[in-house]
């Protein structure tokens, strides 16, 4: 193995066997106090005891309409009970289980769905209405409304003896399709394996890392169709962790459910942390229980994280490095450790190196280059979209991250930017997250984008959207800023055009296609 290449530890964490995920659920749930409290949202409570049973009886439901092994199940609503009770329900009886985004259009939605051909889908009132119009273009398959016919499904008679499906191979078949986020063109959708999700569950549950347990609790606003808040729900069932489901993020909500629950773990993105220290609101509430904040979607720099540790008084903000292609997490911040810009340590199981794009030459540390991946948690690969499969991965089998980033002597890793979102000025290669992170820090300014503005002359010149925080700021000011704290090539010189909020997708990753096209 060759030194340029970061391994991850060994997990000491492997307390359940390499198999089907519907047993390896079925058995922990059974584990736990049938009294323990599991789920928390706006309808009340739900014990194991309670996930058990529901989780069985809507398992026998999708056995009776005809559901097998490896038939597609679409799930496409907001997060709550019914949502994770049925990814589990669908484990159990090997189905696969593909999950949408809700606010997707008729035509994404119709993309969508010809490559995962399901069998049934379960969707609320809202989605439904998108799919009555496709009913001339696609073929729709069985609907069971959440916000409707759902509850009797779990009519069907509970059972002791009901054992899940234990006739598949988890290396091979697929737990879940995901899709990718889709911020060019169509997303592709992302096969992840049982191994694949079981990899996962075990970072979740590895003291080193994200270290969920009976101890802890969380808020479930990250929408469970993403990678990041489906495997943090899951793995909260294994783990004993509780917790506290919110349809979407609302402000003042957010914070008294903190208050009220006593939550000690926050998994957050970027815009999150922005608002615990910026927003007055926050300054009302007792949020003294969270002992732990773990971020990913995209990089946060000194400054933030310095700002949100003296608010909770934490030790470091826990940064996470990952995609869908990789089931999650690449790299974190192990726990109780600082590194401030840092995107953290090779988890376990896994390996990366960083290589340059044109000579494809393993580099060391401090060069810059394109991330690339290998080990249990990489996709199986694009549903019917072997181009783009083979396209992701090289020769030896590393999955192409299409990131930027270097990583140091101590093998902390640092991500730069996207490849393909790298402003080209005059030949220099400028980076709009490090624009971004300079504007954030003024305190005139509450977000921040930018983008390159096409240029006959210089290729693209580096633009600003900017959301102000003070609406006296002017373009002027604000270039001047930038242009005293940052190299020559790297000025604004695409000006500065205010905005009142920066597109992003539900992950918290800004979606600079739809700036361009205001462009």
């Amino acid at each position: 193995m060759s030194e340029l290449i970061q391994v991850g530890p060994s997990n000491t964490c492997n307390d359940f066997p390499l198999e089907s995920l519907g047993k390896i659920f079925y058995k922990k749930i059974k584990e736990w106090d049938c009294d323990r409290i599991l789920l928390i949202d706006s309808e009340g409570e739900i014990t194991y005891g309670e996930f058990q049973k529901l989780t069985v009886q809507l398992a026998k439901q999708f056995q009776r309409l005809g559901i097998r092994k490896g038939d597609v199940i679409t799930i496409i609503s907001p997060n709550h009970w019914r949502f994770i009770a049925t990814i589990v329900a669908g484990f159990y009886i090997g189905a696969t289980i593909n999950l949408l985004n809700y606010d997707y259009t008729s035509g994404e939605l119709k993309h969508l769905l010809l490559i995962c051909n399901p069998v049934l889908i379960l969707c609320t009132k809202k989605s439904l209405i998108k799919l009555k119009k496709l009913e001339n273009e696609v073929e729709l398959p069985h609907i069971l409304l959440y916000d409707s016919d759902f509850d009797s499904s779990l009519k069907c008679s509970y059972s002791e003896e009901f054992k899940p499906i234990d006739e598949l191979d988890p290396m091979t078949e697929v737990a879940l399709i995901l899709t990718s986020s889709g911020t060019t063109g169509f997303p592709k959708c992302v096969q992840l394996t049982h191994s694949n999700m079981r990899t996962t569950m075990l970072h979740a549950m590895d003291p080193t890392f994200l270290d969920l347990n009976k101890h802890e609790s969380w808020i479930a606003f990250l929408p469970f169709y993403h990678v990041f808040g489906c495997a943090i729900a899951l793995a909260s069932i294994l783990s004993g962790c509780k917790t506290v489901i919110m349809e979407k993020f609302i402000p003042d909500l957010f914070l008294t459910l903190i208050q009220n629950h006593k939550i000690t773990k926050l998994f957050v993105v970027p815009p999150i942390l922005q608002f615990l220290v910026k927003n007055p609101l926050v300054e009302k509430f007792d949020l003294s229980s969270v002992t732990d904040i773990l971020c990913g979607a995209a990089v946060v720099r000194k400054e933030l994280e310095e700002m949100v540790q003296k608010k909770f008084q934490i030790k470091s903000v826990r940064q996470v490095y990952g995609m869908t292609e990789v089931c999650g997490g690449a790299t974190m911040i192990p726990k109780n450790f600082q590194k401030y810009g840092s995107s953290g340590k090779v988890m376990s199981y896994t390996q990366i190196k960083v290589c340059d794009v044109t000579s494809e030459e393993t580099l060391s540390a401090y060069q810059i280059g394109e991330i690339r991946i290998k080990g249990n948690g990489i996709m199986k690969g694009y549903l019917k979209n072997k181009e783009e499969t083979e396209k992701t991965f090289n020769e030896e089998g590393f999955l192409k991250s299409g990131d930027l980033g270097y990583y140091d002597e101590e093998g902390y890793f640092y991500i730069v930017d996207r490849l393909k979102e790298i402003i080209k000025y005059k030949g220099f290669q400028v980076s709009p997250a490090e624009l971004e992170n300079l504007l954030i820090q003024h305190p005139a300014v509450n977000d921040a984008a930018v983008v390159g503005l096409p240029d006959e002359r210089a290729g693209e010149l580096p633009l600003a959207f900017v959301v102000k925080q003070d609406k006296n700021i002017t373009e002027k000011e604000l270039i001047q800023y930038i242009s005293e704290n940052i190299s020559k090539q790297k000025h604004l010189y695409g000006g500065v055009r205010f905005i009142e909020s920066i597109p992003k997708s539900p992950s918290g990753k800004i979606l600079r296609i739809k700036l361009k096209e205001m462009l």
